[in-house]
């Protein structure tokens, strides 16, 4: 049987693309994962699927056959979902190969992050590739693509100083509660999961200890508290939670608001309001529709604000990154391109994998115009072997 000619697309939509409000309309949870992945899974001309959602991004990786259009598909999921799609143009990005491989190499590295070097997003990268093998939607394409991915990120977190100090969007939120609280206020901590685990973690090695801990399911709230200390509450128990805490920190999945205007109506007339709120969920857990001036309000779309002005010190090892991640993106082509060819695709990475290393061994000795028109002619050479080679192993069989 003729294999399929297949297409590896990505559409999606980021801090970069769109605001924290424009992307909650969009964003899958966790649990909504498995469905969606079969739903799209089932679509014509589908052979691979893999979403990637974190609170920042969500992607859709697509191996498609031949003539269908990724965003079309994309779209048609919303649809059948009853999603308004009318802005999604203007918000959602589409790249193929081989934009497709450095643009999830570079998403994995914390390139692409909105903490430069945020190394939670390489958690959820590996999530999201376990949820899309348990539902059976990964082809061999993906396959190969997220495991070029892992060892892309492992290379450059080994090789560079992006990612040191465990950067993450949970850690900056840490520095904004210790920057504005006394080591005794009272701090709620409202669902569980990462990035509430993160926090935490950081808060309690500064010295914290006054945590309330809230969780729809009261027992891994208690988890927690016993963790981190404090105390822990089922969600019903908000109104309470929040009239006893100076500040509050909220992640969870929920579909809408869990913190709406009448508790903070009802917070007012006790006159007993947290003064700083960290929203980092999306959908956002907080409806801000009528929040008063006194509430220091932060949602991950402040924090982009904030974390642009500030100094990244790993800036400097971003070009070094960014050459592992070229190697990385050569290697997959190599083997992309020798798929579909029985005795060559073996050996395909193993052939790229030598013409850079000799390729490293003349850098030094030649302008960096001569080093490129090297690189281009050896590659060149490379695919012309290859086909030589096979041409001639298939000859020899049909005599």
């Amino acid at each position: 049987m003729e294999q399929k000619e297949s297409f590896l697309y990505v559409v999606g939509i980021s801090h970069k693309t769109a605001s924290v409000a424009e992307r909650e309309k969009y964003q899958l949870s966790r649990k909504e994962l498995p469905a969606a992945l079969k739903t799209i899974f089932d679509y014509d001309g589908v052979q691979g699927v893999l979403i990637v959602t974190t609170c920042n991004r969500l992607e859709f990786y697509l191996v498609l056959d031949d003539g269908k259009n990724p965003f079309d598909l994309v779209e048609k999921y919303y649809l059948s979902n009853n999603i308004n799609t009318s802005n999604i143009d203007k918000h959602f990005y589409t790249y193929s190969l081989p934009e497709v491989t450095s643009h999830l190499f570079r998403v994995i590295c914390g390139l692409e992050s909105l903490v430069l070097g945020e190394y939670q997003v390489q958690g959820q990268i590996k999530e999201a590739y376990s949820i899309a093998c348990e539902a059976k939607t990964c082809d061999k394409v993906l396959h190969k693509l997220f495991h070029a991915a892992f060892r892309a990120g492992k290379n450059v977190r080994n090789s560079t100083s992006i990612g040191s100090g465990k950067q993450s969007v949970s850690g900056v939120a840490s520095k904004i509660l210790i920057d504005n609280l006394k080591i005794s206020d009272t701090i709620a901590v409202i669902g569980v999961n990462e990035n509430t685990k993160i926090l935490s973690g950081e808060l309690k090695e500064t010295g914290f200890s006054n945590f309330l801990f809230v969780n729809r399911t009261l027992y891994k709230a208690e988890i927690m508290a016993e963790q981190y200390g404090g105390k822990a509450y089922s969600l019903e128990k908000l109104d309470k939670v929040l009239s006893d805490s100076k500040a509050v920190f909220t992640s969870t999945g929920a579909p809408g608001f869990i913190i709406n205007n009448d508790m903070f109506d009802r917070l007012v007339l006790k006159k007993r309001l947290p003064k700083l709120i960290v929203d980092m969920a999306v959908p956002r857990d907080v409806d801000t529709s009528s929040i008063i001036d006194e509430i220091n309000y932060w949602d991950i779309g402040r924090l982009q604000e904030y974390l642009a002005n500030q100094i990244q010190n790993q800036i400097e090892d971003i070009p070094i990154a960014e050459n592992i991640i070229e190697g990385e993106v050569l290697l997959f082509q190599a083997w992309t391109e020798m798929q579909n060819n029985n005795l060559l695709e073996p050996y395909a990475e193993k052939f790229e994998l030598v013409r850079q290393e000799l390729m490293k061994e003349y850098k030094e000795l030649m302008s960096d115009r001569a080093f490129s028109n090297l690189d281009r002619f050896s590659r060149s050479l490379i695919h012309r072997l290859q086909s030589t080679f096979t041409r001639a192993l298939v000859n020899n069989k049909e005599k």
